[in-house]
């Protein structure tokens, strides 16, 4: 797609790239617990320079001052007590589900609350159409929000294809927006540290406000799917009626015996 015919369509190539790369930044915000060096250069670059896309809005100023006012010096200490306290804090969030908030999306969606379930699979053949996949599925599964992320990033930096921006907007529409705010409500609730509350603070807005750019381009306006509840109950009522299918299929007495 040349670089004419992109800006014709509302996004030009150099601005689909920048956007690819505010969604990396923040997907390594997400991917480890920080060191002193990435917080430093946080505070060195604030957010105006850290993000291509502007967060202008209330709700994106908001998450802005408080994502800087969080990674200060009188706020985070990153020395060996405050970096232990952060890692401790990200291992809550990312790893152990001490906090009770999951970073994949299927026990958002799944009716009993599991991991790895359908929608694992349904953003895996999202993945396959690309040729992607993760590098180990098991260890950080494919709708983990961070491999969500990444895979946004890469539709929108993938400039020569028209059908990727389209892609990006729909994946976006029906998965990691979804239930990502509900993840954020749950962490900044939750969390020990301011840090990781502006984290996915600011990332919510961002991911709020790439929606609404994205949605200015012909083809990538925003699509509405039912609610979470309203497709887990959806869910529910279909694995009912498959176990119920499943159980008047067997007659007593016709199976094979000893």
């Amino acid at each position: 797609m040349s670089e004419d015919a992109a800006t014709a369509a509302g996004l030009s190539d150099g601005e689909r790239r920048g956007l690819a790369e505010d969604l990396r930044i923040l997907a390594l915000l997400q991917d480890r617990e920080p060191t002193a060096e990435l917080i430093g250069s946080l505070r060195a670059s604030g957010v105006e320079r850290m993000l291509t896309l502007k967060l202008d809005g209330e709700r994106g100023r908001a998450a802005s001052e408080f994502f800087a006012a969080a990674i200060a010096e009188e706020t985070t200490s990153t020395d060996r007590a405050g970096l232990e306290e952060l890692a401790a804090d990200y291992a809550a969030i990312y790893l152990n589900h001490t906090h009770r908030v999951s970073p994949s999306e299927s026990p958002w969606i799944d009716p009993e609350g599991l991991t790895s379930q359908q929608p694992m699979f349904e953003v895996r053949d999202w993945y396959r159409h690309w040729g992607l996949e993760t590098p180990n599925w098991r260890e950080r599964p494919d709708d983990h929000l961070v491999v969500q992320l990444e895979f946004v990033a890469h539709l929108l930096a993938a400039v020569e294809s028209p059908a990727a921006l389209i892609d990006a907007a729909r994946f976006l529409d029906r998965h990691i927006m979804r239930w990502y705010g509900s993840f954020a409500d749950g962490v900044m609730k939750r969390c020990w540290t301011p840090y990781w509350a502006a984290v996915v603070g600011l990332t919510d807005a961002h991911l709020e406000a790439l929606r609404d750019r994205l949605g200015r381009v012909p083809g990538c306006e925003r699509v509405a799917f039912e609610t979470i509840e309203a497709e887990k109950e959806r869910r529910r009522q279909a694995a009912v009626a498959e176990t119920c299918a499943s159980a008047s299929a067997f007659v007593p007495g016709t199976g094979p015996t000893l």
